[in-house]
C-alpha cells in the first residue's frame, strides 16, 4: 500500500478521488474515513469541496490528481451525469489497464452493464460486517496499486481462514491527531441512505425568494456577493436555531437577474454551497422559476424561428426556459424521481424521509418576451395536476406550496389565474406559498401536527 510517506504516491500528495452521486455521501464518507486510516489520502466532495467554488474545476482536480477514481456504484450514481463524467475521465487516464486508474465499490444490488461492468468491482452488498467490507475494500485498493492480486508472502498451509483487519474504531489519541479525520465524524457501518421515516414534532425550512444573481456573482441588488451572502445566511441561521436542524430549503423564484446562462451558474454555485453548509441533503431543496428566470432572448430566437418557419409559435414556449432547465438538471444530477421538461414543466418535491412534499408550482407559464406576458399563470391543467397528486399522499405527509408569484396579492406582479390555485391546490396545502414583503430569507417552522389553538407554522425573518 502506498502511504503518507511513500516517495510513489502523486506529486500532489493524493492517492484517491471518491466519485458517487450526492444522495451516496454517507458511503462516500465511510469509505474516505477508512482510507485515511489506512494512511491513504484521500478527496472527496463532502470534505473538500469549498462552497462557492468552479465543482467542475474541484472535479477535473480530483481526477487528474490523484493515483485512481474510486466509484460508489449505485442506480442513482450510474445515471448521474457528472458521475459519469468522472468514471470516463478516470478511464481515459489509462485504457489499456482502467483498474489502475478506476476503482469501483458496488453497495446496491443492480446488474452493471456498458464499460462498468468491465471492471472487477468491490462488492460490499450484503456484507454486514464492517471489519470484513474493511478487509474487502483495503485489498482490492492495495491489488489496484500494486498492479496484480498476488499476496505479499507465501500462504500459510493449512489455510486457516482470512485473518481479520483491526478494528475502525479510532482510539482517541488517533481520531484527535489526525489530521484530515478529527475534523469528521465517522459514518457507522453499513452506511443508509436518508429513505427511512424518522418521526419529528416539527420541521424546518429556509426559505429564500428573490436573490436574483447578475453574472457577477453579485444577488440582492448588489448588496452581497455570492461567498458573502452564503456565509451570512449561514450566520443567521445558526443564531436563530443554534444546534437544531435545517431540514430543507425553499427557492421561491427569481434566482438569477435575466435569466442569463452565467447567472444560473451563479445561482447554482450558491444553492450547492448553502446546501453544504447547512449539511441539507440534495433531495430536500426545492426549487420553482419566476418571472426573472425566464431567458427573454431565448424567446425572441423561438418566435423569430416559428416567423421564419411560418408556423405560430406553441404556448408556453418551452425555450424560454432553457437555462432553467440545464440549471434544474445540473442541480439535482443523481437525485432521482425530480423532472422538468417540456410535458409538465413543473415538479412534485417528494421527502419521504420527512413525510414532506413540496409543490412546486410554475407560475411563468405565460410569460415570454413580450410586455405583454408579463404576470403570473399557473392554468387548469398544471393546478388540477398538483391537485391530484398532492390528494394520492398518504395522511401524515406536510403539504407545502411554493410558487414564484404572490397568490393572495392582487398586485401587478401577483398571479393572475389564483382562482385555479385556490380551487385546485390550496385546499390539499398544509403551509400556502410564502412571500414576506422585503425579505430575501426566513425560516419556516411548521409542526407535525396542528395543536388546537396554535398556529400551524411560525415564520423568522433573516435578511
Amino acid at each position: 500500500m502506498r502511504r503518507l510517506d511513500d516517495p510513489d504516491r502523486s506529486a500532489d500528495g493524493l492517492d484517491f478521488f471518491i466519485s458517487y452521486a450526492p444522495i451516496d455521501e454517507p458511503w462516500a464518507t465511510w469509505i474516505a474515513w477508512e482510507l485515511e486510516v489506512a494512511g491513504y489520502r484521500t478527496m472527496l466532495q463532502a470534505w473538500d469541496f469549498v462552497p462557492g467554488s468552479n465543482f467542475i474545476d474541484f472535479m477535473d482536480r480530483g481526477v487528474s490528481q490523484s493515483v485512481a477514481v474510486i466509484a460508489v456504484l449505485t442506480t442513482t450514481y450510474v445515471r448521474s451525469r457528472y458521475g459519469r463524467m468522472e468514471w470516463q475521465a478516470a478511464l481515459r487516464r489509462a485504457p489499456d489497464h482502467p483498474e489502475s486508474k478506476l476503482i469501483t465499490v458496488r453497495v446496491e444490488d443492480f446488474p452493471l452493464e456498458g464499460l462498468l461492468a468491465t471492471i472487477t468491482f468491490v462488492d460490499l452488498v450484503g456484507v454486514d460486517d464492517p471489519l470484513e467490507a474493511r478487509d474487502r475494500m483495503l485489498r482490492r485498493i492495495a491489488e489496484a496499486m500494486n498492479g496484480r492480486a498476488k499476496p505479499p508472502g507465501q500462504p500459510a498451509y493449512p489455510p486457516a481462514g482470512r485473518r481479520r483487519t483491526p478494528s475502525t474504531d479510532l482510539p482517541p489519541s488517533v481520531a484527535l491527531h489526525h489530521p484530515r479525520l478529527r475534523a469528521h465524524a465517522a459514518t457507522a457501518y453499513p452506511p443508509a441512505r436518508p429513505e427511512l421515516y424518522e418521526h419529528l414534532d416539527e420541521v424546518t425550512f429556509l426559505n429564500l425568494q428573490g436573490l436574483r444573481f447578475g453574472p457577477d456573482g453579485y444577488a440582492l441588488d448588489g448588496r452581497y456577493h455570492r461567498r458573502d451572502l452564503m456565509r451570512a445566511m449561514e450566520m443567521a441561521v445558526r443564531q436563530q436555531l443554534g444546534a437544531d436542524t435545517v431540514h430543507g430549503v425553499l427557492v421561491g423564484g427569481d434566482l438569477t437577474e435575466a435569466g442569463g446562462i452565467r447567472e444560473f451558474d451563479e445561482a447554482l454555485s450558491f444553492i450547492v454551497g448553502l446546501r453544504q453548509l447547512l449539511r441539507v441533503a440534495p433531495h430536500r431543496v426545492a426549487v420553482v422559476p419566476g418571472s426573472h428566470d425566464v431567458t427573454r432572448a431565448a424567446c425572441r430566437a423561438y418566435f423569430a424561428n416559428c416567423e421564419a418557419d411560418e408556423i405560430a409559435p406553441e404556448p408556453p414556449y418551452w425555450p424560454k426556459w432553457r437555462h432553467f432547465r440545464r440549471f434544474f438538471a445540473d442541480l439535482y444530477d443523481g437525485v432521482e424521481g425530480l423532472t422538468f421538461n417540456e410535458t409538465h414543466p413543473w415538479t412534485l418535491y417528494e421527502m419521504p424521509d420527512l413525510r414532506v412534499a413540496v409543490a412546486g408550482l410554475n407560475s411563468t407559464i405565460a410569460h415570454s418576451h413580450r410586455e405583454a406576458d408579463q404576470f403570473g399563470w399557473i392554468g387548469r391543467t398544471q393546478a388540477a395536476w398538483f391537485g391530484h397528486r398532492l390528494e394520492e399522499l398518504d395522511d401524515g405527509w406536510l403539504r407545502f406550496g411554493l410558487i414564484g408569484h404572490p397568490v393572495t396579492d392582487h398586485g401587478t406582479g401577483s398571479l393572475r389565474d389564483g382562482d385555479s390555485f385556490e380551487s385546485f391546490v390550496a385546499p390539499w396545502l398544509d403551509v400556502p406559498p410564502i412571500h414576506p414583503a422585503g425579505v430575501a430569507a426566513c425560516l419556516l417552522t411548521v409542526a407535525a401536527m396542528n395543536k388546537p389553538g396554535e398556529p400551524r407554522f411560525r415564520q423568522r425573518d433573516l435578511l
